[in-house]
């Protein structure tokens, strides 16, 4: 029975039963637990966010690549083994492929028209499309796998495996008693960590609006359990922007 008690909300002990006390106990060392965790957070993205910057000028072909690449999956991989969890916390597993594609499918047919409505909309007004990556001529092919094989695996591996399942974890009492509404902020506390470290390591304001592609990524995330949907989309969503604002420009 206490352990279902756990994730009631405080109540009033009575003489004859202590399970409020209990509840109460409870809370503050699952507060203590998030307290803990979310510092754990903040040093792990501030500790990413740095070395990026780092590597981003000193490093150049192959090692560019490769180097935030690790600095995102490496740490999350050591963490999650000292802490004793399974690597399919991370959302790293198959489950329900045929659910993920589908939902993938519908979200993409959603998003990407409506993009390229906005961007056609910015360019009738003389507006270049913002964030528009500079491919030379010829390096298609190289850089498309870089954006699914490294931009994709990696970045969703940091903000959505490790950042945003670490707070679907954790238990205050907010998620205790709207867990739904909980869900909703780790999606919005995600997409926020993964615009400020874009606008960071960029360098340029107008990375803020990866705040968007973030919120579908998590929700994608929250929807499915796993990370096949966003690293999927995320590839997806970086190439087709690309092709509209080579073609709108």
């Amino acid at each position: 029975m206490l352990e279902r008690s756990e994730r009631l909300l405080p109540c009033r002990p009575s003489p004859q039963n202590h399970a409020g006390r209990y509840v109460r106990i409870r809370l503050e060392d699952a507060s203590s637990i998030s307290t803990n965790r979310i510092f754990e957070l903040i040093l792990a993205v501030a500790a990413a966010v740095w070395l990026i910057s780092i590597l981003n000028d000193s490093l150049r072909g192959w090692l560019g690549w490769l180097g935030p690449a690790i600095v995102l999956t490496a740490p999350v991989g050591l963490v999650t083994l000292i802490q004793g969890g399974k690597i399919s916390r991370l959302g790293l597993n198959l489950d329900r492929p045929g659910y993920c594609l589908g939902l993938l499918a519908v979200t993409c047919l959603a998003a990407f028209p409506a993009t390229l409505a906005g961007l056609w909309l910015l360019s009738r007004i003389g507006v270049a499309p913002p964030l528009a990556p500079a491919i030379e001529k010829g390096a298609w092919p190289n850089w498309i796998l870089y954006q699914f094989m490294y931009i994709a695996v990696a970045e969703e591996i940091f903000f959505r495996g490790y950042v945003q399942s670490s707070l679907l974890q954790m238990k205050p009492p907010l998620a205790v008693r709207y867990p739904r509404i909980w869900q909703g902020m780790t999606i919005v506390i995600s997409a926020g960590v993964f615009a400020l470290a874009h606008t960071i390591i960029l360098g340029d304001i107008l990375s803020v609006l990866t705040f968007f592609p973030g919120l579908i990524l998590g929700w994608l995330f929250v929807r499915t359990r796993s990370l096949l949907a966003p690293i999927l989309f995320h590839g997806l969503a970086n190439v087709c922007y690309a092709i509209m604002a080579v073609i709108l420009s």
